[in-house]
């Protein structure tokens, strides 16, 4: 079982593009859900952290630009 559990980790390049790019994260979530649980969950909180802090900047970004 152990064996298994190491191959359902998410790679670096996928778990950095679901950060930059959400809706790639989305799109990994959703085709490894059923067979690897653990990538598609790391995938999925890359996503959420990566949206969470451009939604962030994007708004600090506005309140800078406004003043």
């Amino acid at each position: 079982m152990s064996n298994n559990n190491h191959r359902d980790e998410l790679g670096t390049g996928l778990t950095i593009l679901s950060f930059c790019i959400p809706l790639a994260g989305a799109v990994v979530y959703f085709s490894k859900k059923d067979t690897q649980p653990n990538s598609a969950r790391s995938a999925c909180h890359a996503a959420l952290w990566g949206f969470g802090i451009g939604l962030v900047l994007n708004i600090l970004m506005t309140m800078a630009g406004g003043v």
